[in-house]
């Protein structure tokens, strides 16, 4: 009996030492410091429940901020400084790695154009402790000096000395506690290992990120960012432009006013997130493009598709979008900002009219040659600038004063021309002294050159969905569509000259030309009136002034060169030095900083004075907020240049009856203007699939209700029917 109980005396005694001892070492384990903070709670935890000597024991800096709180990442956005440590203190030997920064979220600042990448809920931010094989004491006191930004709509800076205590053993075991938080830290950290490629290219007011992978890793991704390690490179703001596929992605931001000129190198991470909500991150180093690796940029971005899914033609039939580009081409004919070079050419036609059959076929197919080798350049020019960060899209070019006052110019002097101010000898748009056969080739080619600039403002049905097609399809198949898209303006033209029936029944040449002639000036005087309101649109009237003055300076310039033909001796000479002053003068115009495109408010963009339903200057913001309420929207993206866009307000937006069924139904109506550049109304064309205005959207009650598209020529009748409809 006394060695049974002399044994259970053992036993028990050996239970409580256990306990004892797993007690002393729980304690020491649990011996971390809980900071609790304004709005936060810091401390250090650790993966296993000691340290090993000889191996690297992963402590884990734990962040739980109170809901609605965020804290920082190392990257660092338009606001907020990264939690990081000011000082280690730790015993001799053992040091510590960098903290490993998981995947930060997207998170705009309400009521501002800020944007920070931050943590929203708590967050783990592992760092390696390397432990040396000679450590040799019992435990492990681990302090560091941290410091932290908790933000809400206020910002609480704070700093503490945060401590934990571990003990020391042969060998560790995982802490339960925080084992599933380090395995979700890890899967949230960014890799490295990866073949993206990345390019970044500054231009205009823009900064466009290119990135390029071939191992499928862009495949079904629904949402992409780019966040940059230096804070002056994107301008502070959420709007950007995303263009997504299976082997690219590009996105476009507004420069930092302060980015650095000639940057070479952007470090960041580019994260992204599939259709299920999956995030993954990559880290790498954007590289400035230059000439060597621009050609791949451009390349990527015409392959480029769009990152919206509502009309999106990218699958469409080629043959079909082809015909489109051909009926859309002849439609553009019968749009007014064509008139005027058209009226030249059926002056020309007139001309030639007792030339040889095989004369008026090659000058036919000089002015087809003049309008579809123009469409294919635009077109190669607005690729390259959108691959360049321009947000651009079709009529890029009438977004440019200069390129608008240039317009002035040449169709005021071409009017001068045909008034007799000045007869071109050179043989310019075919008018003036009879010409060579060589040169009259050129007028033809250089009249399909304008007629193709000045018809880009315009929109013809069908033009739309071929040109959202081309602009989503690789450069060749860009360009046969664009080349169709020409063709089918040149087609009247082409058919007229290839037919000698046809051309019966034109009117001999006589003296009719001369008053013909001269007719002809007035459509190019109201087309510089028209661009002149665009120019003023764009910059203002000070600007508007500089240019009216500078076409007087080409006049009496010119009016000198006529005169000068008759001037004898030193007379000459001062005409032509006064004229070279003039014209030199009014090119000189073209740098003044009255030229320099202002913000256009919404309320003069593309009314022109008329009387137009009350709106609201677009902004995706605004019209999440009206679609999250409910409520019925129209959007009308409209531009000053764009013919296609006053019309319909001036007949259909501004009528009573479109006004008043907007009121009844209670809708909402929108106003994007693009006379000059603005990426987000870029962004909306680019997730419909369109490459320029006009643009009309409505959005039923309904908040899951897809938009409805509306037709580019409207009727007050059409557009009641689709709000009625879809009501």
């Amino acid at each position: 009996m006394p060695d049974l109980q002399n044994s259970f005396s053992f036993f028990l005694h050996r239970i409580m030492l256990s306990l004892l001892i797993l007690g002393a070492v729980t304690v020491v384990s649990a011996h971390a410091e809980v900071h609790q903070g304004q709005e936060i709670e810091v401390e250090f935890v650790a993966e296993t429940t000691a340290a090993v000597p000889g191996q690297t024991l992963w402590l884990a800096l734990r962040l739980e901020p109170t809901e609605g709180w965020h804290t920082y990442s190392k990257w660092p956005g338009d606001s907020g400084d990264a939690t990081f440590i000011r000082e280690w203190n730790l015993p001799e030997g053992v040091t510590a790695g960098d903290i490993q920064w998981p995947i930060p979220e997207w998170l705009p600042f309400p009521g501002s154009d800020l944007v920070t990448y931050a943590y929203e809920n708590e967050v783990f931010l592992p760092i390696p402790i390397q432990v040396p094989a000679s450590f040799q004491a019992e435990t492990l006191p681990i302090s560091a000096h941290v410091e932290w930004q908790v933000c809400d709509l206020i910002c609480i800076i704070e700093d503490a000395e945060i401590r934990v205590v571990l003990p020391v053993s042969n060998q560790a075991q995982a802490d339960q506690r925080w084992t599933e938080a380090f395995a979700q830290t890890r899967a949230n950290l960014p890799s490295s290992d990866h073949d993206i490629k990345a390019l970044f290219a500054v231009a205009g007011e823009r900064v466009s990120f290119s990135f390029e992978s071939a191992e499928g890793v862009f495949g079904e991704i629904s949402d992409a960012w780019f966040f940059p390690e230096n804070r002056r490179v994107l301008k502070p703001g959420p709007l950007r432009l995303l263009s997504l596929n299976d082997q690219h992605i590009q996105i476009t931001h507004a420069q930092h006013r302060r980015i650095e000129a000639g940057l070479q190198e952007v470090p960041g991470l580019l994260k992204i997130a599939d259709t299920q909500g999956n995030v993954q991150g990559f880290l790498l180093t954007a590289e400035a493009a230059n000439a060597d690796n621009l050609a791949s940029l451009t390349a990527l971005a015409a392959n480029a598709g769009s990152s919206g899914n509502a009309g999106n033609p990218a699958n469409a039939n080629l043959l079909l979008i082809i015909v489109f580009a051909l009926a859309g081409g002849l439609i553009l004919n019968l749009m007014p900002c064509v008139f005027p070079v058209l009226s030249l050419k059926v002056m020309s036609f007139a001309r030639h009219g007792e030339t040889s059959g095989r004369e008026q076929k090659l000058h036919g197919l000089a002015y087809t040659a003049g309008i579809t080798l123009t469409f294919m350049v635009l077109a190669s020019i607005l690729l390259s600038l959108r691959a360049g960060g321009e947000a651009v899209g079709w009529a890029f070019q009438l977004q440019s004063p200069w390129f608008i006052a240039v317009l002035i110019y040449l169709f005021f002097t071409m009017g001068l021309s045909l008034s007799g101010v000045y007869e071109f000898g050179t043989g310019m748009m075919g008018i003036g002294n009879r010409l060579t056969e060589r040169q009259g080739y050129q007028g033809s080619f250089f009249t399909g050159v304008l007629a193709t600039v000045v018809a880009s403002p315009c929109t013809a049905p069908f033009m739309g969905a071929a040109l959202g097609f081309a602009l989503s399809q690789s450069w060749l198949v860009a360009m046969l569509v664009f080349f169709f898209l020409g063709l089918g303006m040149a087609l009247p033209f082409l058919v007229l000259s290839f037919s000698p029936r046809l051309l019966k029944f034109m009117p001999k040449p006589g003296q009719w030309m001369e008053t013909f002639k001269e007719l002809m000036a007035f459509p190019l005087y109201a087309t510089v009136l028209w661009l002149l309101w665009v120019l003023g649109m764009q910059v203002g009237i000070n600007g508007m002034v500089v240019v009216i003055a500078s076409c007087l300076l080409l006049a009496f310039g010119l009016w000198l060169l006529q005169q000068r033909n008759t001037a004898q001796g030193f007379w000459r000479t001062i005409t032509a030095a006064v004229c070279a002053l003039s014209v030199g003068g009014a090119l000189y115009a073209l740098t003044l900083p009255q030229l320099e495109t202002r913000q256009l408010s919404v309320a003069e963009a593309g009314s022109g004075g008329a009387a137009v339903a009350a709106f609201e200057p677009y902004s995706r913001q605004r019209l999440d907020e009206l679609r999250a309420n409910g409520q019925p929207v129209f959007i009308n993206m409209t531009a000053a240049w764009c013919i296609t866009c006053l019309a319909n307000e001036q007949t259909t937006l501004s009528s009573a009856q479109v006004k008043e069924v907007m009121d009844e139904m209670g809708i909402t109506y929108l106003k994007g203007d693009w006379t000059n550049q603005d990426p987000e109304i870029s962004q909306i064309l680019d997730e419909f699939n369109r490459p320029s205005v006009p643009l009309y959207l409505y959005y039923p009650a309904d908040p899951a209700a897809a938009p409805v598209i509306l037709p580019q020529i409207l009727t007050p009748s059409t557009v009641v029917e689709i709000f009625r409809q879809n009501s």
